[in-house]
């Protein structure tokens, strides 16, 4: 709907097209309603069933664009330093996680020998608890003993992704794209 996840831009691009989704609905809901009104001068109608039946996907569209305005994204200066160092590694940008009790926002992630490192510009980001969810969320769809690494400071995040490229022979290509799509799944 908004490009593929883990794409840069990919939260940016979503709340601007759900906001003009929402805003169109609600408006086409409207005019269903107030234009049968006007013309049968009473709300007893076909049409005012049909504009509040359409309310319920109204109003979808508008908690997800709420979700999407919430959601933390990478920043350009972010993006700059990193996009030089990912080099071979299977990686996404804009990562929004949810779990029951709490948001994890990634402005990046890679994963490669059994390893999952992210890096997170949200100063509320628990990276303990979001470390453990996505090792959980790992585990669940068979893809055991991957360690898993949130970092705050871009510049150590940077060092790993060298770290990273160096050790990543693409004979787990295959695995690695796996992982990555679990982590996109779980993603807005």
């Amino acid at each position: 709907m908004f490009g593929k996840k883990g794409t840069y831009g990919y939260i940016k691009r979503g709340r601007i097209r759900l906001a003009f989704i929402t805003a169109g609905l609600l408006a086409l809901v409207l005019l269903v309603y107030f234009g049968a009104q006007w013309y049968f001068k009473t709300n007893k109608n076909i049409f005012t069933i049909l504009a509040a039946l359409t309310c319920i996907g109204v109003g979808k569209f508008a908690v997800d664009m709420i979700i999407f305005m919430r959601a933390g994204c990478c920043s350009e200066a972010a993006r700059e330093i990193i996009d030089p160092h990912v080099g071979k590694l299977t990686g996404g940008y804009d990562l929004f996680m949810t779990s029951y009790d709490k948001n994890f926002s990634l402005s990046h992630a890679v994963c490669a020998a059994k390893c999952v490192c992210a890096l997170t510009e949200d100063d509320k980001c628990d990276v303990k608890a979001g470390e453990m969810h996505i090792r959980t969320m790992l585990e669940n769809d068979g893809y055991k003993g991957y360690t898993v690494k949130i970092f705050r400071n871009p510049d150590k995040y940077i060092e790993r992704l060298d770290e990273l490229n160096s050790v990543e022979d693409g004979k787990e290509k295959k695995s690695t794209r796996g992982a990555m799509d679990v982590l996109e799944s779980i993603s807005l």
